[in-house]
């Protein structure tokens, strides 16, 4: 025992046989996350107070924490890894929109389902509300831009770098379960937040994690993100995890137990959404339509064939 304790150097935790043991990198992200975020704060302080108002400050901090997680992204993976961006998951050109209109069908699909059956049970009524149809173009074009920006800062903080680095480190089920904890953890302070809606939060991150693991691109998990919340926020005026946008001429009227509608949290709170996202959990699991495309093989992804359950 005292041979085997002798030969491991203090290096060898921090350094493995080619680079930076998983943890190290992910601190050193995060770290250059933080830095990138706080000099394009600093930079930019000037340019988002003048244009004020809530809409804009949030809007304007999730890019700006996109554009700090990119720039550590880019760098971890050009002087770390030896690898392209794009092979983060992100290949531009024609892999991107289909990509993102293949995870959005998913995700649009599944929220669709989710409101009709509760519909046809009785749980929930449409009913008008006060508004212009301009006022209803503004919102839905509204929400699908703060929409995108809040899933693509999910997505590269969640199933992006770190996520990737933590698979390959530690093997899919552990950064499964860790990201998709960490997912629902900080939902904690949402508005009318129940156990619940945490959990079906943390099978929405299973659910995102898995699209991204089938096809290795993380524009499909994007697309799946963006069009859950989009549909559920701006087509059916229903609240996202607790945030209701109150999208102008209708309104969505919810008259069942919320124990299974999931109430003032949104459909996100109920039991009908915890069996419908364990049946899509399996279906994304299982399904061919989902894929890892030739060009992002090529790529090299650092989660590769050998790492996927």
């Amino acid at each position: 025992m005292q041979g085997v304790v002798a030969r491991v150097r203090p290096r060898d935790v921090v350094v493995g046989p080619e680079k930076l043991r998983s943890p190290w990198r992910v601190l050193l992200f995060l770290a250059l996350t933080v830095g990138a975020y706080w000099v394009l704060a600093t930079v930019s302080a000037p340019l988002v107070s003048l244009r004020g108002g809530a809409f804009w400050n949030i809007a304007g901090r999730s890019l700006l924490g996109i554009v700090a997680m990119l720039i550590a992204s880019f760098v971890m993976m050009r002087w770390v890894e030896h690898r392209p961006l794009s092979a983060m998951g992100l290949p531009l050109g024609k892999e991107t929109l289909p990509g993102f209109l293949q995870g959005a069908a998913v995700g649009g699909a599944f929220v669709a389902l989710l409101v009709v059956l509760q519909t046809v049970i009785g749980w929930l009524r449409p009913a008008p509300d006060a508004g212009t149809v301009i006022g209803w173009l503004e919102s839905m074009s509204g929400l699908a831009l703060l929409m995108a920006l809040a899933a693509l800062t999910e997505e590269l903080l969640f199933r992006g770098y770190a996520f990737q680095v933590l698979v390959e480190g530690t093997g899919v089920p552990v950064a499964l379960t860790l990201s998709s904890v960490l997912f629902a953890a900080v939902h904690l302070n949402n508005p009318e937040v129940t156990t619940v809606g945490l959990l079906n939060v943390a099978l929405a991150g299973v659910l995102m994690a898995l699209a991204y693991l089938r096809t290795r691109s993380l524009w499909v998990a994007f697309g799946l993100h963006w069009a859950w919340n989009w549909v559920m926020a701006a087509v059916f005026d229903l609240p996202v995890s607790g945030i209701d946008f109150d999208v102008p001429g209708y309104d969505t009227l919810v008259s069942g137990p919320d124990l299974a509608t999931g109430g003032a949290f949104g459909p996100e709170g109920g039991l009908l959404t915890t069996l419908l996202s364990l049946l899509l959990i399996v279906w994304v699991f299982r399904t061919r339509w989902l894929s890892q495309s030739p060009r992002m093989a090529e790529l090299r992804p650092l989660v590769n064939a050998r790492d996927l359950p």
